[in-house]
């Protein structure tokens, strides 16, 4: 497999061919964090049935809404409490399974097969890290959930105490900037702690350390809208993908919790492979575009085509790796190119002339290559 940057068209290619060749391992990875959280699913399901119906034929009669009280899940602190705990649940699970894919992504790209226990492995090793990265994750969802809240609210009041003949324009506008801020915060909350997670599992890093490097990957010029296309192609097919599900849940698969629960789990077994390959194939991309991440496998394992043929100070293999820095140099982040032009620049020393050899790394390499 051809190391290379991609364009977004790129990474979606690379991600649907690595779920075409490999689909098997990556569902077996993913199906068992689905499992568990369908079971749980299922026994919340039975607790909620009760108000799921209730609201449901409220939904079916709006008449009633003038005599009947709309129940909510507020009106029990103990469905609520075991929903919020089971929605945590299911975001650990999700966490833990998209850094077993990336894991895999890694084999794939180091020309190992996908493999169920070295994936889990890698995962397990840093399980806390990958705690701390999802709860991380979650604060910052309720932070900006609370900010989206307050953006309504603030210039709801102060219409209010203003001018309420401008009060219904003012709520909608209010409205419409939460919704916006709402999106904008969970694409890149999204984004971002998914290739944390990455980070955390590929490069054996702890939770803050890898949340610093996402930030510093992401957070810049050339790389932000890039992120944010990935995250909302990424939440548009699962959105797509789950409104089917919670569609037919709403014509008759609410009456029976089981049919819903195992339709919903047989989607995401499907789906969330792809998503997350998605994900760990764009952040292999970004390491490849900023870090030199294909150059330094390269050194590691020989390079891969082209091959130029041997001149008096370089073999084929290393003409071919120099000339692939050279080219690509720009767009590495100044260590990563000090680092991997040394790397270069080193055997290559020891065998041109005096005048040479005294040379920087970067101008030998312009020189030889």
């Amino acid at each position: 497999m051809k190391l290379r940057p991609l364009d977004f068209g790129g990474v979606l290619e690379r991600a649907i061919a690595l779920y075409a060749s490999n689909f098997v391992r990556f569902i077996g990875i993913v199906a068992v964090t689905v499992v568990p959280v369908a079971v749980v699913q299922y026994f919340v399901l039975l607790r909620e049935q009760p108000l799921l119906d209730a609201t449901l034929d409220i939904l079916q009669h709006p008449e009633r809404l003038r005599t009947q009280h709309v129940p909510t899940l507020f009106d029990s602190p103990a469905i609520l409490a075991v929903v919020i705990a089971s929605a945590l649940f299911g975001y650990y699970m999700l966490g833990f399974a998209l850094g077993a894919v990336a894991a895999g992504v890694e084999r794939l790209y180091g020309g190992d097969p996908v493999s169920f226990r070295a994936c889990y492995e890698a995962v397990l090793r840093r399980w806390p890290s990958i705690v701390a990265v999802v709860g991380t994750a979650v604060l910052a969802l309720v932070a900006a959930y609370v900010g989206a809240v307050l953006i309504v609210a603030i210039p709801v009041f102060a219409v209010v105490a203003v001018a309420s003949s401008w009060f219904s324009s003012i709520v909608m506008l209010a409205v419409s900037a939460m919704v916006l801020a709402i999106l904008f915060a969970l694409l890149l909350i999204g984004v971002t702690s998914a290739c944390a997670l990455c980070a955390v599992v590929v490069e054996d890093c702890a939770a803050t350390w890898s949340l610093r490097l996402t930030f510093a990957r992401i957070l810049n010029r050339r790389e932000f809208g890039r992120a944010l296309l990935c995250a909302f192609a990424v939440g548009a097919i699962g959105l797509v993908t789950s409104t089917l599900v919670d569609t037919a849940a709403f014509v008759g698969l609410s009456r029976w919790p089981a049919a819903y629960v195992a339709l919903d789990a047989l989607e995401r077994v499907a789906v969330v492979p792809f998503l997350a390959l998605v994900l760990a194939v764009y952040y292999f991309d970004v390491r490849i575009r900023h870090e030199g991440y294909d150059l330094a496998m390269a050194l590691e394992r020989g390079p891969e085509e082209p091959v130029y043929a041997p001149t008096a100070y370089l073999s084929g293999e290393e003409r071919a790796l120099i000339k692939r820095f050279l080219e690509r140099r720009d767009s590495l982040t100044p260590l990563r190119r000090r680092e991997i032009a040394a790397q270069l620049a080193a055997p290559a020393r020891k065998r041109v002339p005096a005048d040479l050899q005294r040379l920087d790394d970067e101008p030998l390499l312009d020189r030889l290559g």
